[in-house]
């Protein structure tokens, strides 16, 4: 222990006010956990537009003046020119979404090695972290303070800041407990994920990172399920709930198709029929069946209405109903 240490923990020994009562309701924590003003965004976004290509902003403001031309050729090349600047720009969109994640995720990691420390130096002052950090810090959550200072002591998670501080904690997560000096590395190893840092696509890393979550997920449980498949459903579905989860294994505990449900969660891109849906979709058939009804009790006594009758869709409705009342078990 240095000198400071030393010295800010005969502070909190001997500080009376180090102790505090717990927060009065005088407190809106709703504002003391993010104190920045609206000015304070204006200006922060005035400094940082986060576009490498600082030029390609007056190129949008040049097409979005430009007046439709009349000649169709040249349309066709302000067409082409709108494409090629709005594929450059999405680019650049990409680019700050990804570098935002990353750039937070280190400042994230920062922000608990200082949590780490402080909380070292409260328990050698002899003081609960917990009753210290709720009175001296009360603009972070006690959740966020935790997932911190996890993120902070998981070395093996820094280097893959560029996945976000959200994905990093999943793998946090997911390899608690596991032993060895790379947990999270071996992990990745198991899944068959391998990435280079100079040609990774990160969406397609993410999406290997997040395939070989929900695989982890179902496979603390018992359930198996085709890679793939459970990778392309990750598309829809990029990080499974417990509902899904457990649906999983209640299929596989009853001898059931895994696999079979979700390839129809890939087909309807994620998600589960609705029963209210179903129920909706017989009241609207029995509703418009009874107006059908009407309608052909009018044609019939009114047969100048016939003549415009299409023979093909009759055909089609009276197929699809003797296919309905054999599936109903109607006689």
């Amino acid at each position: 222990m240095n000198d400071s240490e030393e010295n800010v923990i005969k502070n909190l020994q001997d500080d009376p006010t180090a102790n505090v009562a717990p927060l009065t309701e005088t407190y809106d924590l709703s504002m003391i956990s993010d104190s920045t003003s609206v000015m304070e965004v204006i200006q922060f976004v005035g400094k940082h537009d986060l576009v490498d290509d600082s030029d390609i902003l007056a190129h949008i403001e040049n097409f979005v003046g430009m007046p439709v031309p009349r000649e169709e050729s040249e349309k066709g090349d302000l067409i082409q020119a709108g494409l090629a600047l709005l594929n450059e720009y999405n680019s650049e969109i990409n680019r700050a979404e990804n570098g935002v994640d990353a750039v937070l995720s280190k400042h994230v990691i920062r922000r608990g090695q200082i949590l780490l420390k402080l909380k070292q130096l409260v328990k050698k002052a002899g003081q609960s972290w917990d009753v210290w950090a709720t009175n001296h810090i009360p603009y972070i959550s006690q959740r966020t303070r935790i997932d911190n200072m996890r993120l902070a002591s998981r070395t093996d998670c820094h280097g893959y800041y560029f996945l976000g501080s959200e994905r990093q904690l999943m793998l946090v997560r997911a390899t608690e407990g596991h032993k060895g000096a790379d947990p999270i590395g071996e992990f990745l190893k198991k899944h068959g994920i391998t990435f280079d840092h100079q040609y990774s696509k990160i969406k397609e890393f993410k999406l290997a990172v997040d395939a070989a979550l929900n695989t982890d997920r179902l496979e603390k449980i018992g359930v198996t399920a085709d890679v793939q498949t459970i990778k392309t459903l990750t598309q829809y579905i990029p990080c499974m709930d417990n509902h899904l989860i457990l649906t999983a294994k209640a299929i596989a505990d009853a001898n059931g198709d895994v696999n079979q449900h979700f390839e129809k969660l890939i087909l309807n891109k994620g998600k589960e029929k609705n029963p209210f849906e179903v129920r909706k979709a017989v009241k609207d058939f029995n509703t418009s069946g009874k107006m059908m009804i009407q309608i052909i009790n009018y044609m019939i006594s009114n047969e100048d209405t016939i003549e415009t009758l299409d023979s093909e869709i009759i055909t089609e409705l009276e197929e699809r109903l003797t296919e309905l009342k054999k599936l109903a078990n109607i006689q």
